[in-house]
């Protein structure tokens, strides 16, 4: 594995706009939009298409995760801007330094720091 032994170096998040891994982010001719039945659809104000409530708000996460020797590897979700916050914020703490090789380790540990604001929705993503 060409990651034993290495350690992670650096994490990075972006924030991609149109598509990507939050599919409902497309433009108002894109069939996602348009108007579909949600639990929304009882608002006339929020009926015609599925962004005039927000479904496109968060935008797509994009997590760079560069070794000690320059292997670089992506992750990408959804989550957007306050996952992105999340990453660099406080997960980092979990990732960099960390052995590259022990997935299963970082992974549990984030999981079990987000504990006081929650194990869903956003902060999965992140993770």
């Amino acid at each position: 594995m060409a990651l034993m032994g290495r350690k992670i170096a650096a994490i990075r998040a972006y924030v991609a706009e149109g598509g990507g891994a939050d599919y409902h982010d497309q433009s108002e001719e894109h069939w996602i939009v348009k108007q579909i039945a949600t639990p929304m659809s009882i608002y006339p104000e929020y009926k015609a298409t599925r962004t005039s409530f927000g479904i496109n708000a968060l935008k797509t996460l994009v997590v760079e995760v560069e070794a000690d020797n320059g292997v670089t590897g992506f992750g990408i979700t959804t989550g957007g801007y306050p996952a992105a916050w999340l990453v660099m914020n406080h997960l980092d703490r979990f990732v960099v330094g960390k052995d590259a090789s022990e997935i299963e380790k970082i992974w549990d540990q984030m999981y079990r720091a987000s504990l006081y604001y929650g194990r869903k929705g956003v902060v999965m993503n992140a993770i």
